[in-house]
């Protein structure tokens, strides 16, 4: 596939699986018609990994990261579920880095198409894929639209709060002497 580029859907549960060279932390949203979530429930991803009809998948290291998509389980008040990734390590950046998204019925394996963004640098997140309803199918779309603000940063657009940590105290200052 090419950014932009999209494919229907022949099956109803599909994965993307998303591959690098290096560790990805890997994510999917569900959008509703206005390109925001309805709550921070629908952020799916390693510490809450499922949602209504998304389900995140860790690699652990040793395979892809994936997030699978029941089509037929997915709330109809949801339009499309963004699927992104980011480097594990803190601060890097997709700079030297392709990332590759396999889209595969979850049923059978069959792989239905690849992604791969091209020209990556700074940035720091991408949202990699959508799976997506038109008109009442369900397709897939290539996206590969970068973020140097790192995942924080897509949250924040598609609406999750996100948790900024907390200041660090200021030193006690002793007492002055009498």
């Amino acid at each position: 596939m090419t950014p932009g580029s999209n494919i229907p859907l022949t099956a109803q549960r599909v994965a993307v699986d998303v591959t690098a060279p290096v560790r990805l932390d890997v994510s999917g949203l569900l959008l509703t018609a206005d390109g925001k979530v309805r709550s921070d429930d629908d952020f799916i991803f390693y510490n809450q990994p499922s949602g209504p009809g998304v389900t995140y998948t860790s690699g652990g290291g040793a395979s892809p990261d994936s997030v699978t998509v029941d089509t037929a389980a997915v709330p109809p008040e949801i339009d499309k579920i963004v699927v992104t990734a980011s480097p594990d390590a803190a601060g890097q950046t997709f700079q030297g880095i392709e990332p590759t998204a396999t889209i595969r019925s979850a049923d059978d394996g069959s792989v239905l198409a690849t992604f791969t963004p091209p020209r990556l640098g700074a940035e720091t997140a991408l949202v990699v894929m959508e799976v997506y309803r038109r008109g009442g199918a369900w397709k897939a779309r290539a996206v590969g639209q970068g973020y140097a603000d790192g995942l924080a940063g897509i949250a924040t657009d598609f609406g999750v709060s996100v948790e900024e940590p907390a200041a660090p105290a200021a030193p006690a200052v002793p007492p002055r002497p009498a």
